[in-house]
């Protein structure tokens, strides 16, 4: 009996561990989302790159899902980090791995909000959210309600105004209406008290290490997309790649108008192949485009002259020997998780970050 006992016990360990996730190769397929996200899954402080860490596997892997199957719209996103071309195994693993991640007691992590009456936003939300998102923001896994403690404010808010006009709905819940009411104001400040949710699990003097995880002698290597690449070389470069249709005149145009709409000064532009062309210099085609933004740069630099040699930010537009057309810009992400940015500074590097990306994704896709 206890011999049966033992080998029941013994195989159930084995499916178990047949069918746990390979974190290594989840931190490996987590590379494609890094460039939005963060290497760490933080997010950043703007509308399009919310804070992944720490959220249900579960969640996770319905949202790409999502995303995959036009239920949720973001065609960009898909693109980019080909989310359509995983198996079912990458799903679990990218989505273990970044559900394992906890940035929450990591004061560098802590969500602020600049603006809203967190008094108002508290009523709002102990009336009309703790029920499925938890008293606490943290989300109830039983509701399919994700946390909401811990969110970047703008995405928030975004998010709240999509439910709003019927761009989102609830999973649980096709026909709710909550916010059908809500004034601009109330999202405001539900998305400012929002912001407090996460401060209790600060943790004085903690800072957040990344786990590393042994690949797994069981699963190959997975290649990163072709689309969206973060090279191996300490992840120090993103490349993008120009969609079929999009032509050189097009991308450029796309980003320099991105690049005005969000506020980012056209310093410098270096037309290197149109130039060496003039003298007889054949070469593929290369561009060089320098952006900033002078309020940023005063605050870097004021905190160390050093950050001067980031600037300005630049983009380069090169074809490949194949023909094929590529935007490419230093990884600001290597800086900002490098823990040597004062914490004022923090939030401007990645408003920046994500600035970039946005002026790069515009150019890919030519629409500013």
């Amino acid at each position: 009996m206890l011999k049966k006992m033992m080998a029941a016990v013994l195989l159930l360990a084995a499916s178990t561990a047949a069918w746990a996730a390979d974190l290594a190769n989840g931190q490996t397929i987590n590379k494609s989302c890094a460039l939005c996200h963060g290497a760490h899954g933080q997010g950043a402080s703007g509308k399009l790159s919310p804070r992944i860490a720490g959220l249900p596997r579960e969640y996770i892997i319905k949202a790409m899902k999502d995303y995959v199957s036009g239920t949720r719209i973001y065609p960009l996103m898909v693109r980019t980090s080909q989310i359509d071309k995983f198996t079912e195994r990458d799903y679990e693993d990218v989505a273990a791995y970044l559900a394992s991640i906890d940035l929450s007691s990591d004061e560098m992590f802590n969500i602020r909000a600049d603006l809203g009456d967190t008094d108002e936003g508290k009523d709002i939300y102990r009336s009309d959210c703790k029920n499925c998102h938890n008293r606490d923001g943290y989300g109830k896994p039983s509701k399919e309600a994700p946390p909401l403690a811990g969110q970047h404010t703008a995405y928030l808010y975004t998010t709240m105004r999509n439910f709003k006009e019927g761009s989102r709905i609830h999973a649980n819940d096709n026909e709710d209406d909550t916010f059908e009411e809500y004034a601009d104001a109330d999202f405001i400040n539900l998305a400012a008290y929002l912001a407090t949710l996460d401060d209790s699990r600060v943790m004085q003097g903690y800072q957040f290490s990344p786990p590393m995880y042994r690949a797994s002698l069981m699963q190959p290597a997975r290649p990163l997309s072709d689309s969206i690449q973060i090279t191996e070389i300490a992840q120090t470069v993103v490349r993008m790649a120009l969609q079929d249709d999009v032509t050189i005149e097009a991308a450029e145009e796309a980003m320099l108008a991105k690049a005005e709409e969000i506020g980012l000064k056209k310093v410098a532009q270096q037309k290197v192949s149109q130039f060496l062309a003039k003298q007889d210099v054949e070469m593929p085609h290369l561009s060089i485009y320098q952006f900033c933004n002078p309020l940023d740069a005063r605050l870097m630099v004021m905190a160390d002259p050093v950050f001067s040699s980031y600037m300005p930010c630049r983009v380069s537009m090169v074809e490949d020997s194949e023909g094929k057309v590529w935007l490419m810009m230093l990884n600001l992400d290597m800086l900002i998780n490098s823990k040597l940015l004062p914490p004022n500074v923090v939030e401007t590097a990645i408003k920046v970050n994500q600035q970039m990306l946005d002026v790069m994704t515009a150019g890919a896709s030519g629409k500013p």
